[in-house]
């Protein structure tokens, strides 16, 4: 059981990356909805699972948490370095000699 909460964590993390290919958008907001997710509701979970399983539940729990902040971290990266930037044009000389 404990192992399918880290696989299940790694699986999602995957199909994520899947679903964004191409689409920097869905991979900065997911990304970023990954950290607060996993900053709000971390405490919750890891008690949670260290009721259910005790120290082998809080260890999972941290490797599931760490799974998802470095996930989060890691889309919203790739979102903000993929994303549309503005180019701005440079005039030159050659292009408009009355710019001196």
């Amino acid at each position: 059981m404990l192992f399918g909460i880290v696989a299940g964590v790694v699986c999602g993390l995957i199909a994520f990356g899947w679903w964004t290919i191409g689409f920097p958008r869905r991979r900065l907001v997911g990304g970023a909805a990954m950290l607060l997710t996993a900053f709000l509701f971390s405490p919750l979970a890891l008690v949670h699972s260290g009721e259910r399983y005790g120290f082998d539940g809080v260890v999972v729990g941290l490797i599931a948490i760490s799974l998802v902040v470095g996930g989060g971290f890691f889309f919203t990266a790739l979102g903000w370095t993929g994303r549309v930037r503005k180019v701005r044009k440079v005039r030159t000389l050659s292009e408009d000699p009355d710019l001196f």
